[in-house]
């Protein structure tokens, strides 16, 4: 059969190759009949007769049929031509994120949101009983409207299908695959699907791969044996949210992972607020300034601000002043003699700014006067000057500390007579107090660090957890309990981790770090003892 372009297939004219890979080509053709373009996948001619990869192509023509889901390349139809078996699907015009990945990684809510959408295409496909098993950005295309598609389901396999996996045999890209994809397990499930999910959002976001090796070999014990290196560590500017969901979703252990994709797009939800939504919350910020400067009159009397700062009563000042002076005029000096002490000028001078202002009478400690003293005396300017020599005033008590205009200040005598009435006692009780002892300051870049690490440590205590768990269970079915040797280090283990994320809480890096170090001891005892 001739698929050169330009030739006729059937109905169908080929305009183009969109690509190709082990089992077959996909080309762009045009139905003659609706003049739409398509995109058909056909076996290579070399593999046609092979009995095996003829009935798996047949199980992705069935498999791609059950699924409809706008995140997943639809299937058009299915037809025979020339006994050669063509699948005609829908052609997704864009490029694949592996193209995009060439020019460098993706920011974090570009990354998220075509992640995001990957998610929901699995989410459907895994409720049908349908996983992908071939996950990496190289099947992720998206348009240039944003939507992405996840395409070639050639190796999917259905939940209750188990002719398509044979023990030994290793499916998918080695660089995405999981851990129990590599080890050939005969029981695999969705979660072998957000593995590669994480090991894809992991490169988008860095722009690298977390397990890389000079071999087929390397890369797969790097699967089986190594944690990957932080994502945060490698780009600092990532969000700790978004850093957490991609080493839980690599975790080796299946259990250790998210259990469903709606899990991890859960997760991800809270990594960053949608673009509309960070808009809405970062106008008003923008929108501020111009509203505050006209606010501020550009000509503004110094001396009757602390006075009013309503226009009516300054209107009303005003008046008062030009009244007084009509009749400082008509009167002479007896009327003027009499106003003196209501004036602004001579008030200002009864306090000298220089100086502090006594303290209110509502800081001081009861004190019996005598009885030619008020009911309540002002401590005198040297009493206060010695206070503030010892402690400082507070803005609070400076602010407080102004008199009244209606309260005229004690005279020098009174003064005077106040200073010895006030007992030892009471100045002693006026005393400052140590402040309180704040924590040590802690390194923004430590405690990150410590975090990571214990981010580290409870994914590999979560593998342990579930090797315990099903170790327990299989135990239990059988009349018997879990033996001390593994019981008694993972009670330990659970308490330090339990230990370092308070101490982490509260800023405490020295105990976290200890903790940390007793959790490691116990999780090494533990992978030792179960051969992880």
């Amino acid at each position: 059969m001739n698929f050169q372009i330009g030739s006729s297939v059937g109905d169908y004219q080929v305009v183009g190759i969109l690509g190709a890979g082990g089992m077959g080509k996909v080309y762009k053709v045009r139905n003659t009949i609706t003049d739409r373009v398509e995109a058909m996948k056909v076996l290579l001619p070399d593999l046609v007769h092979e009995p095996e990869l003829a009935d798996r192509f047949q199980r992705e023509i069935k498999v791609q049929a059950s699924l409809e889901h706008p995140n997943i390349a639809a299937l058009h139809t299915a037809v025979r031509v020339e006994n050669q078996l063509l699948m005609l699907m829908e052609f997704v015009e864009g490029e694949t994120l592996e193209q995009k990945l060439k020019r460098g990684p993706l920011g974090v809510d570009e990354a998220v949101n075509d992640i995001s959408q990957v998610l929901a295409a699995l989410d459907y496909a895994h409720a049908r009983g349908v996983i992908h098993r071939d996950i990496k950005p190289a099947n992720m295309m998206i348009t240039p409207e944003g939507v992405l598609k996840l395409m070639d389901f050639g190796i999917a396999k259905a939940a209750n299908d188990r002719r398509l996996t044979m023990t030994g045999t290793t499916m998918g890209s080695l660089y995405y695959m999981s851990p129990e994809q590599i080890q050939g397990s005969a029981n695999l499930d969705a979660r072998a699907d957000l593995y590669s999910v994480g090991v894809s959002l992991y490169e988008l976001v860095t722009g690298k791969k977390p397990f890389d090796g000079d071999s087929q070999f390397a890369i797969m014990s790097a699967h089986l044996e190594k944690n990957p290196v932080p994502p945060i560590t490698l780009d600092p500017r990532l969000p700790q949210a978004l850093n957490d969901a991609i080493l839980i979703s690599v975790g080796r252990d299946p259990n250790a992972r998210f259990q469903t994709a709606g899990a991890f797009r859960n997760a991800l939800a809270n990594v960053a607020p949608p673009a509309v939504e960070r808009q809405a919350i970062t106008a008003p910020v923008a929108e501020a300034p111009p509203a505050v400067a006209p606010a501020t009159p550009p000509v503004a009397p110094v001396v009757a601000a602390p006075r009013s700062k309503r226009g009516l009563w300054m209107a009303l000042g005003a008046v008062a002043a030009a009244l007084a002076v009509v009749a400082f005029i008509q009167f002479g000096p007896r009327i003027g003699t009499k106003a003196a002490p209501q004036t602004s000028p001579p008030a200002a001078q009864s306090v000298p700014a220089t100086k502090p202002a006594p303290a209110p009478v509502a800081e001081q400690p009861p004190v019996s006067p005598p009885a030619q003293q008020p009911a309540v005396p002002a401590p005198s300017s040297s009493q206060a000057a010695n206070e503030s020599k010892q402690k400082p005033a507070r803005a609070d008590q400076r602010v407080a500390a102004r008199p009244s205009p209606e309260r005229p200040a004690p005279s020098q005598q009174q003064q005077q007579q106040a200073q010895p009435s006030a007992p030892p006692e009471s100045r002693q009780a006026a005393a400052p107090q140590p402040p309180a002892q704040q924590p040590p300051a802690v390194n923004p870049a430590e405690l990150q660090q410590a975090r990571e690490t214990f981010v580290m440590l409870n994914t590999r205590a979560d593998g342990i957890r579930g090797t315990l768990q099903s170790l327990q269970q299989a135990q239990a079915a059988r009349g018997l309990n879990l033996s001390s040797a593994l019981q008694e280090p993972a009670n330990l283990m659970n308490n330090y981790l339990g230990g370092a994320d308070a101490a982490l809480q509260a800023g405490d890096l020295a105990s976290a770090k200890s903790f940390m170090d007793k959790a490691e001891r116990q999780i090494e005892k533990l992978e030792k003892l179960l051969n992880r």
